[in-house]
């Protein structure tokens, strides 16, 4: 019988084979022509001539069946069959065979056509989506191929086949191809090129392909496109171009909203209108807030009764640097410290800074009229409502926070730090409780808790020692030196004259320096996606006193002494490391997360490399990480860390692997326990959907045309031909004709001892009804 997808030649070639005997065959042979004889002179006393006949034809037969069966004949039946599949049937799997109503999608009417082939025998099928699988059944896939690589599965068909011969190729398909043939075949072509045209010429067979298309166009909107540059800058406006098509809605009426997103959080938005809409690219633009990995994503409002919804999003990544930090410095008296500060600032190549003194306030003591100065009012609104979301660093330095409507505008302030801005508070006798913080919004953002001004008014006068904490000898900010040793020596060589009161520590703040009583000096801690730091003395000029911090190359001028240079080297690496941790610098992380370059397949694992690093740049071994995965919309300050990761290395490196994220945009939180505290840094990553198998939907035979052209093929629609597929001629085939011989013993069969016995008992009852002994 012939196999499924096997050709049998119908020819079959017999021979009788007789064992050769001897000595043996010329006995019997006589023996048999004695009897024969014999029973001739014996059937001759009969009545009848008729019946002598019949008694001498029996007997006959008996000894031609007994000879018959003494030469042990066999039948050798020699069956020659095609060696190869007469028809490979390539069923497209991808995902955007999944497309219409159920129980009338692409893939079942593409099953029935591939059914109606199989049905006529001779044809073998294979499952098309990224890559090639033969198969014996097509129940046994679904279409959710995140590809479609038509190129490859005749490539793997042709491989398959290198000693067969094939007869027909057909493909099943929308045509969708997402892989090299159409990267190949741009919409222009007319036949294909040459790698692929030799590739469909290899098969020595004709190509067909049976195109299944939609009875009604497809609604569709998808996001084919989103265009941007790799990497942008910080607070730098950044054009991106987004490619839409609109398919199947040509009634349909209103706009679309077009929306950009970062990280989950929206940036900008468009209306785009429907009507007359079928491709289109759209120009926006938008600001990168914070450095770091950013993943970009472009989202469209789908239309009720679309096809698919999994094209209507993009993503992209985009790499944030910072070539400037923009600070704003509010001072709120001039002093030495406002001074030495400001001429730091403005020395520093990498700062764009803008600052205001308050030179006469509120209840100064006297009225200047305001043609008598050439001073501004304080520009409250413009800076808080108007420009604060341009800085990077908001710095208020012994800045009260009643006369100046800081209180007016504090809800935007508030929402700029902790929505990643950094805030510097610099103390004074203006500053902290003795400048009304306490029981202000204001007191919120701060790593530390204020209470009452007390009976100093929240000012003390007075020297001391600042002493750093366990915590600040270890930590990026702190650290003064090569290492602890170091650091705790250059805060040891410096004083503090004059303090801020009236402050305790905050719970998840970082208490880096204290007086001699562990009364705070200088805090640092995170607010939300922000950071802020304080630190309570109008003092810190002293430590770089008599240095020119506007030429600090000139460090080691004649007549500088040593310790001069240290302090001045102390005072300008403080302020260094505050402002690079308040922007959140990589090089002043605890925790350094490196996320995959580009969005990860669905299905595929997520490797984030980490390295733990301390305030002096030492690796932090064996570390027990930990790690959880939000959704950025549902992002919490507090979120709870879950799942437990490897141990760091003795370089302080480990590889997180994360497995079954679903696809869209994910926040990975990965968190460490360090001097007691939990550090925590959060990285960006992308699980791709097949945006590339569904970004084009509507059904297209472009390419299978042009398959069926290089071929000699035919291209039908929705269904193979009724008198089946053409095949190439068997003449043209170069094949390996194999012969199995099948083997039949006659002599030993059943039927003969059956027939031999009949024979002699019917010649045993004649005899006995003739008289005949």
């Amino acid at each position: 019988m012939p196999t499924t997808g096997e050709i049998w030649r119908d020819r079959l070639e017999w021979s009788l084979s007789i064992s050769n005997h001897g000595w043996l065959w010329t006995v019997a042979l006589l023996a048999a022509i004695a009897v024969l004889a014999l029973t001739a002179v014996n059937a001759r006393s009969a009545q009848r001539p008729l019946h002598q006949v019949v008694l001498v034809a029996l007997r006959a037969v008996t000894i031609t069946t007994l000879l018959i069966v003494l030469g042990q004949p066999t039948w050798v039946s020699q069956q020659a069959r095609q060696d190869g599949k007469a028809i490979a049937v390539l069923l497209d799997s991808s995902a955007s065979m999944a497309t219409g109503p159920a129980g009338k999608t692409r893939w079942d009417r593409a099953v029935a056509a591939a059914q109606e082939i199989m049905a006529r025998g001779g044809a073998q099928l294979w499952a098309v989506g990224d890559r090639a699988q033969a198969s014996i059944n097509t129940k046994l896939y679904t279409p959710t191929g995140s590809a479609t690589d038509l190129l490859g599965g005749l490539r793997a068909v042709r491989d398959a086949h290198v000693s067969d011969a094939l007869r027909a190729v057909v493909i099943v398909s929308d045509g969708l191809d997402t892989a090299e043939l159409r990267g190949r075949n741009g919409p222009d072509a007319t036949a294909l090129d040459g790698e692929s045209a030799d590739i469909v010429r290899s098969l020595r067979a004709p190509v067909h392909a049976i195109a299944i298309d939609d009875p009604t166009p497809a609604m569709d909107i998808a996001v084919t496109a989103l265009r941007l540059s790799q990497f942008g800058f910080a607070r730098t406006f950044m054009p991106v171009a987004v490619d839409i098509e609109i398919a199947g809605a040509a009634d349909q009426k209103g706009a679309l909203t077009l929306q950009l997103l970062d990280n989950g959080k929206p940036l900008a938005s468009q209306q785009v209108p429907i009507a007359g809409l079928t491709r289109r690219t759209i120009s926006m633009e938008f600001q990168p807030l914070h450095v770091g990995t950013h993943v970009i994503e472009a989202s469209i409002t789908p239309l009720p009764g679309e096809a698919t919804t999994t094209n209507n999003r993009a993503f992209a990544g985009l790499s944030v640097v910072r070539d400037r930090i923009r600070i704003l410095h509010l001072a709120g008296q001039p002093s030495w410290d406002t001074r030495f500060l400001r001429t730091y600032l403005r020395a520093a190549a990498n700062v764009d800074l803008v600052s205001f003194y308050i030179m006469v306030g509120e209840g100064a003591g006297a009225y200047v009229a305001g043609e008598d100065t050439t001073l501004i009012p304080f520009p409250a609104k413009e800076i808080f409502e108007d420009a604060l979301a341009g800085f990077d660093v908001v710095i208020l330095h012994n800045f009260p926070y009643g006369p100046f409507q800081l209180e007016q505008y504090m809800p935007q302030l508030s929402q700029h730090i902790r929505s990643g801005g950094g805030l510097l508070v610099l103390g004074g006798p203006l500053a902290l409780s003795a400048g009304g913080y306490f029981g202000t919004p204001l007191a919120d953002l701060l790593p530390v808790q204020l209470g009452p001004p007390g009976d100093d008014g929240g000012w003390s006068e007075g020297t001391l020692a600042p002493i750093l904490t366990p915590l600040g000898n270890h930590h990026p900010v702190a650290m003064l030196g090569r290492d602890a040793k170091e650091s705790e020596a250059a805060w040891r060589r410096h004083s503090i004259f004059g303090r801020n009161s009236g402050m305790l520590p905050r719970q998840g703040t970082a208490m880096l320096v204290t007086d001699a009583k562990d009364r705070a000096l200088f805090a640092v801690g995170d607010v939300e996606q922000g950071r802020s730091a304080v630190l309570a003395t109008a003092s810190l000029w002293t430590w770089a006193f008599g240095a020119d911090t506007e030429h600090s190359a000139d460090a080691g001028a004649t007549g500088v002494d040593q310790s001069e240079r240290d302090a001045r080297g102390d005072y300008h690496r403080l302020l260094n490391q505050t402002i690079a941790w308040l922007v959140r610098d990589p090089d002043y992380e605890l925790i350094r997360l490196t996320p995959p370059a580009d969005p990860v397949a669905v299905g595929e694992p997520v490797r984030i490399g980490v390295a733990l690093r301390d305030g002096a740049g030492e690796p932090l071994t064996q570390m027990q990480l930990q790690w959880t995965a939000a959704e950025p919309a549902t992002m919490q300050e507090e979120l709870p860390v879950t799942f437990k990761g490897p141990l760091t290395d003795e370089r302080g490196l480990a590889t997180l692997e994360l497995h079954g994220l679903k696809p869209g945009a994910w926040l990975i939180v990965v968190q460490v326990e360090w001097q007691g505290r939990p550090q925590r840094a959060v990285v960006p990553i992308v699980i791709a959907v097949p945006a590339v198998e569904t970004a084009q939907i509507q059904p297209n035979d472009r390419l299978l045309h042009l398959i069926a052209k290089a071929s000699a093929g035919t291209v039908w629609q929705g269904s193979g031909p009724a008198n089946g597929i053409p095949l190439a001629p068997l003449d043209n085939i170069e094949s390996l004709a194999r012969a199995e011989l099948v083997h039949t013993e006659l002599w030993s069969r059943p039927e003969a001892l059956i027939g031999l016995l009949v024979i002699l008992c019917l010649e045993w009852v004649l005899r006995r009804r003739w008289g005949l002994a």
